[in-house]
């Protein structure tokens, strides 16, 4: 019970009116957005064929979603191939990635802010914490922009390699030229604002490496004014 109540006097919630735990919820926030918006995602491209034989084209339809690995995704293009085609190429590396650093970071952020409100004196005093906080920080800032770039290459290659015509479907089996046409393509904006989540992410994680740079015994070393000759 004693140990309750000096954590529970402890608590600073003016912590949120100073920029390093205000940004810290943003990057709470957003860091949800970021992996939330590429694991809901859902799609699928429809294309029609006319098989041998055939007197209507047939429809043909794939479907693909988190994590992208498209490679997997196989269909016949006529019932009468003895082969099945596959997508040739994913995602999939690129998606976990990017997604487990939304999650790293979430955690990080809800840890940080354990930090801040219930052991905020603690904080300040101890500055290996600081100093911790800050390496763990600039870590974090290059794995948003390392992943955030896999994962644009990443989108990019599910858009090709789900278009039938770009991603090789067409003119190969028996989807020659004029046999196949596309009916109906897959819808990325999901994906296009996860990658505007995960720059924004990086851009965030920039602006607060500053803030958390000043509370660092370095930054207060360098700011503390020269002594004049002859004061004590």
């Amino acid at each position: 019970m004693e140990a309750a109540g000096q954590v529970t006097s402890g608590v600073n919630i003016g912590v949120f009116k100073e920029p390093r735990g205000f940004i810290k919820v943003l990057e709470f926030v957003l860091s949800i957005f970021a992996f939330a918006t590429t694991t809901s995602h859902k799609s699928s491209t429809t294309f029609s064929i006319l098989c041998a034989n055939a007197t209507q084209p047939e429809d043909r339809t794939f479907y693909y979603s988190y994590p992208y690995d498209l490679e997997s995704e196989c269909f016949k293009l006529c019932d009468t191939d003895a082969k099945q085609f596959c997508l040739l190429s994913g995602s999939k590396s690129s998606a976990e990635f990017y997604v487990f650093v939304g999650v790293i970071v979430f955690l990080y952020c809800l840890a940080a802010l354990v930090l801040y409100i219930f052991f905020d004196d603690l904080y300040r005093r101890n500055t290996r914490l600081v100093i911790v906080d800050f390496i763990i920080s600039v870590v974090l800032t290059l794995l948003w922009i390392i992943a955030s770039s896999a994962w644009a290459a990443g989108v990019s290659d599910v858009k090709t390699y789900t278009d039938p015509e770009e991603g090789g479907i067409f003119g190969t089996g028996q989807c020659q030229k004029d046999l196949c046409k596309v009916k109906s393509l897959g819808n990325f904006a999901s994906l296009n604002v996860s990658l505007i989540f995960g720059f924004l992410n990086f851009g965030v994680w920039i602006g607060n490496l500053w803030f958390i740079y000043k509370e660092t015994p370095w930054f207060k070393l360098t700011s503390k004014p020269p002594t004049e000759p002859g004061y004590h």
